[in-house]
């Protein structure tokens, strides 16, 4: 669900000693800079004329799930280049640790962003560590952070910050990538909370000039361990003193699979115009999904969180045309998009961990690799191993499916529907 999640992490302790909030040595990212900035960005809810050009539409979702999530959501993205598709995406929506390749991708150019030399290594950098740095060495910051519920946002975006990001903003999006769509959770209400020039906008908070890392952050951020990060909304409160807060937190509390953006942005493109006219090359969303396995030898019941978490996690597979009992091992599914379902049909390609069966060694050890901001060299490699079988076989599974044999030739004409 969150790039860093405390319990996932064995104990307090673990948490503790990869925060602080005062021994920075450089100041954070700032959320808004003093230079002027262009009004839009590459992060719209609107397609342009760059994505409804080949008549055709490609999301894709990469989930929550640390470095887990990131490192295997970068793996699977140099699999799809491989085989032609994901120079065809228009449109990236990403979750917590998924949006570490998303944006980085989307940040093509952008200083040492190179999505063809060091990609996969790149994601893979120590944010953990980074976090850490050398003062929890130093007793008093351990035990003043012993004594407090959630870990500060500053230390954490501040590596995000440095290891990553270097200073990026969404002015800085690359405008030949796909669309960037970073999603959090308005803590107050409970509802999604894209990060987007429309949703920005009626905050009267310019996109342009915020922090990349800052966003992430928002994606990630798991309530009740990170602390909510404030956004000032553009209207006065009730004592006409200040303005009312928008506070974000992570984006998997109403979609960690980042798949409902997508369907959105599809349901908003088919509202004036019939599918076969917006689309006529067709429509496909492409899941990577790395959601774990929970080890629960003792049988303890599971938490209302987590409970939550497979239950959405359920419910937005079965919206995209994969029945329940199948979602761990179908990889193929179709669903209607549109007012009603009437817009027209949707391919979908879920491409997920939990698709390697337990009883594999490669699935028994990439399923439960704990939620963290740091992996070893060994479990990015097994992701990356992870990754190759799973595009493999979902291309294989193509060639056995009515209707899917063609898209193994990525040519767009083929991506329709017959």
């Amino acid at each position: 669900m969150s790039i860093l999640s405390g319990r996932s992490l064995g104990s307090w302790l673990a948490v503790l000693m990869i925060t602080s909030a005062s021994c920075a040595t450089v100041a954070p990212p700032q959320a808004l800079s003093p230079e002027p900035r262009p009004a839009s960005t590459r992060a719209t809810l609107h397609l342009g004329e760059k994505e409804l050009a080949d008549g055709r539409f490609v999301g894709l979702a990469f989930s929550g799930g640390g470095s887990r999530a990131a490192v295997f959501g970068a793996a699977v993205m140099k699999e799809l280049d491989r085989v032609g598709l994901l120079s065809q995406v228009d449109v990236l929506s990403a979750v917590s640790g998924g949006a570490l390749p998303a944006a980085s991708y989307a940040l093509e150019g952008y200083r040492d962003f190179s999505f063809q030399n060091g990609f996969v290594e790149q994601i893979g950098r120590d944010i953990q560590g980074a976090v850490a740095g050398p003062w929890y060495l130093v007793p008093h910051n351990l035990l003043r952070y012993a004594l407090t519920d959630r870990i500060p946002s500053e230390q954490v975006i501040q590596a995000l910050d440095e290891r990553l990001f270097q200073g990026a903003t969404f002015a800085d999006l690359n405008p030949g990538k796909p669309i960037l769509l970073l999603n959090a959770t308005d803590a107050l209400t409970g509802d999604p909370l894209i990060i987007s020039d429309e949703q920005f906008a009626s905050l009267g908070v310019p996109l342009a000039p915020f922090s990349i890392a800052r966003a992430v952050y928002m994606s990630a951020a798991y309530p009740g361990v990170l602390e909510p990060l404030a956004l000032s909304k553009g209207e006065a409160g009730r004592d006409g003193s200040g303005f009312l807060p928008v506070l974000a937190y992570d984006g998997g509390a109403a979609d960690n699979l980042g798949i409902r953006t997508l369907m959105q942005v599809v349901d908003a493109a088919v509202s004036e115009r019939l599918m076969a006219d917006r689309f006529p090359q067709g429509c496909l969303i492409v899941s990577i999904d790395a959601t774990g396995r929970q080890k629960n030898e003792a049988r303890k019941p599971l938490s209302a969180a987590a409970a939550l978490l497979r239950g959405h996690r359920r419910n937005v597979l079965e919206l995209s045309g994969i029945p329940a009992a199948q979602q761990d091992r179908t990889m193929l599914g179709t669903f209607r998009v549109g007012q009603d379902g009437t817009g027209g049909t949707c391919r979908f390609w879920h491409v997920a961990l939990r698709q390697l069966p337990e009883s594999d060694p490669l699935g028994e050890r990439v399923t439960h690799i704990k939620t963290n901001l740091g992996l070893s060299a060994e479990d990015q490699a097994a992701l990356i191993g992870a990754a190759a079988r799973l595009v493999a076989r979902g291309r294989e599974e193509m060639k056995r499916t009515t209707g899917w044999a063609a898209f193994n030739n990525t040519e767009p004409a083929l991506l329709s529907l017959p």
